[in-house]
């Protein structure tokens, strides 16, 4: 073994071939994500609004007798409408994500389940902790050993 360990054996040509193939996954991702719209429609269809990544709110038709109803129920409907939309969209960019990284490695799971993220960063900060304990453990054996 080298004194650089595993890194001495690492095939950069295979290296370099797996992250542009990431790269170019990543793009095509990138280039779907940015034809996707969200749609949300009320309940008596008089109501529609779309959303994407890049424009927001990018559609609203409203259907004249929808203008007949009470403003503050309207706005009410139109508020929901544009939250169901942006809930559409995201399910389908986590479906996106999910495709292009996989269901493990999807960065909207991180996005969706904030309490999973802590837990896991909870757990590698105390697996880190261990590994530093039984190294520091080691370290005082040596010295002992050495007199030190």
């Amino acid at each position: 073994m080298s004194e650089f360990g595993d890194l001495a054996n690492l095939d950069l040509e295979k290296l370099i071939r797996i992250s542009e193939q990431h790269s170019t996954k990543v793009k095509e991702m990138q280039e779907r994500a940015a034809e996707l719209t969200g749609r949300a429609e009320s309940k008596d269809r008089r109501v529609k609004v779309a959303c994407t990544v890049a424009g927001g709110v990018t559609d609203i038709e409203i259907d004249p007798r929808a203008m007949r109803m009470p403003a503050a129920e309207f706005a009410e409907i139109l508020k929901t409408l544009i939250r169901e939309a942006n809930a559409d969209l995201q399910r389908q960019l986590s479906e996106l994500m999910a495709e292009t990284y996989g269901e493990a490695a999807n960065p909207m799971t991180f996005i969706e389940n904030q309490e999973a993220v802590q837990e896991k960063i909870q757990a590698a900060a105390a697996a880190y902790d261990r590994t530093l304990d039984d190294a520091m453990s080691e370290l005082d054996k040596i010295a002992k050993q050495l007199g030190l």
